[in-house]
């Protein structure tokens, strides 16, 4: 018998391959590629109706829906708190999870009001291990979506990405494309859409010193006119940094222009960055913010990876602040050897720039790069009120999570006292962030699954733990 092909109203189609349970579950191959075994009730109507004919199976009645045993608000938080178990702030609970921060969040929204009305900003983030940069980066990329700002994101590392290597760096950020409007990831999605209008390529093109030269307006012409599927594809792929033979889009593009992988390269993706930015701007949105993550990869560098990791990030400092800064020379940026690059696409590029790293002795000289208030410091200076506010949002969480009301004296107790103690624990330097995050789920889960525990005893022990 041929296979029966069968349609789901979120997979779309497929191939029907097994059935399980009387006919109650089918194993589906989905054009996508990818296979599922799922319950039947799930597919289109048409689908179940024609197998009940083509199997003679009359008499099939669909499993009954099953009410949810727990919420979707009492999921979320159960989620949430397996996160907070490992002191690691879920990425959607960043901004009702944040302890302290009140100053730097005001420096951060400063920066993005400054990013969409002048141009451009930068800011360095600093701080230990535990001590939340991760954090406020994410923090950063919330609230500059929100703010109407398209944002990239990438965390360095020695392998994938390094920081000496500016291509590898484009390409995590491409793939890592966010959008205010829109759930869907990478640059593509800008892309796509920018070359279905040819008044707005036309332009942003007339905008580049480099004209026929420059790979942003080459590629979105080549989008707006490429009738081949396939190397429609290709030149999305080649814009996007994952690396294919520029011959390959020559049905489209005569002489594709280079993106350079090897030498120095900073002022062509800085370049490139830019001329997203004004892309974004063009496209109705505020600009584009680029974020980086663990840059402390750079005191692991090699002499000549760290000074092409300098070029990289003075390239951006500079391309972001552009003539309000006086203390980085662009013409100390070195060219690639083949081509020679502006360092932006335009004047005011309205991107906003925030890269995070680990104070240290061999860290990037920033202080030399930056003006003190475009610096972030992360330290251990959190008062009791910021802990107490994080307490009281955790205590929420717990509750909506389990199902309970936390009230009673240990509740009262606990909030009256762990506050002060953890507060006083961190500026000791005996525990960091995450781990006095940790400590905190650990206290209401104890409270939760022990009623009859004695809050005098949890809060001694408490104290012994952390040496008070």
């Amino acid at each position: 018998m041929e296979p029966r092909r069968v349609e789901h109203p979120d997979l779309g189609l497929g191939t029907l391959l097994k059935t399980y349970m009387g006919g109650y579950e089918w194993e589906v191959a989905f054009a996508s590629g990818r296979r599922f075994r799922l319950p039947a009730r799930e597919f289109e109507q048409e689908s179940v109706d024609t197998w009940q004919r083509e199997y003679d199976r009359p008499g099939m009645t669909p499993l009954p829906e099953r009410e949810p045993i727990l919420s979707e608000d009492q999921l979320r938080a159960r989620f949430s708190l397996e996160a907070l178990r490992f002191g690691i702030v879920p990425v959607q609970d960043v901004e009702t999870l944040t302890i302290g921060l009140e100053a730097e969040g005001v420096s951060l929204n400063r920066a993005l009001a400054r990013s969409k009305e002048r141009g451009g900003d930068v800011m360095a983030v600093i701080g230990d291990y535990g001590f939340g940069k991760s954090h406020f980066v994410e923090l950063a990329a919330r609230r500059a979506l929100r703010d109407n700002f398209i944002v990239m994101d990438a965390g360095l590392d020695l392998v994938e990405v390094p920081p000496g290597k500016p291509y590898n760096i484009y390409r995590s950020l491409a793939a890592s494309t966010r959008y205010p409007d829109s759930n869907e990831r990478g640059l593509q999605f800008l892309l796509e859409n920018a070359a279905g209008q040819p008044a707005l390529v036309e332009n942003l093109s007339a905008m580049s010193p480099l004209q026929e030269h420059c790979p942003l307006s080459v590629a979105l012409i080549a989008l707006g006119e490429c009738s081949n599927q396939t190397t429609y594809d290709d030149i999305l792929q080649w814009i996007t940094g994952r690396a294919l033979q520029k011959k390959i889009l020559k049905p489209c593009i005569k002489k594709p222009p280079s993106l350079y992988r090897i030498g120095d390269t900073a002022r062509q993706y800085t370049y490139l960055l830019t001329g997203i930015s004004r892309l974004a701007k063009l496209s109705g949105y505020s600009g584009l913010a680029v974020l980086l993550d663990e840059s402390e990869h750079y005191s692991l560098l090699r002499a000549k990876q760290r000074d092409r990791a300098d070029s990289f990030f003075t390239a951006m400092i500079s391309a972001a602040l552009g003539r309000s800064q006086s203390r980085i020379d662009p013409e100390s940026i070195p060219q690639h050897y083949l081509a020679d690059y502006p360092l932006v696409f335009a004047e005011s590029p309205y991107l906003f720039f925030l890269f995070a790293l680990t104070e240290s002795e061999s860290r990037m000289p920033i202080d030399e790069w930056l003006a003190p208030s475009q610096l972030v410091r992360l330290d251990d200076r959190f008062i009791e009120k910021d802990v107490h506010k994080f307490l009281r949002t955790l205590q929420d969480y717990h509750g909506l999570a389990y199902d309970y009301s936390p009230n009673g004296e240990g509740y009262t107790d606990i909030m009256m006292t762990v506050p002060g103690m953890l507060s006083r624990t961190l500026a000791q330097h005996r525990i960091n962030l995450r781990e006095l995050i940790r400590i905190a789920v650990a206290i209401y889960d104890l409270l939760y699954l022990h009623e009859d525990y004695a809050s005098a005893t949890a809060l001694q022990e408490l104290a012994d733990g952390l040496g008070l």
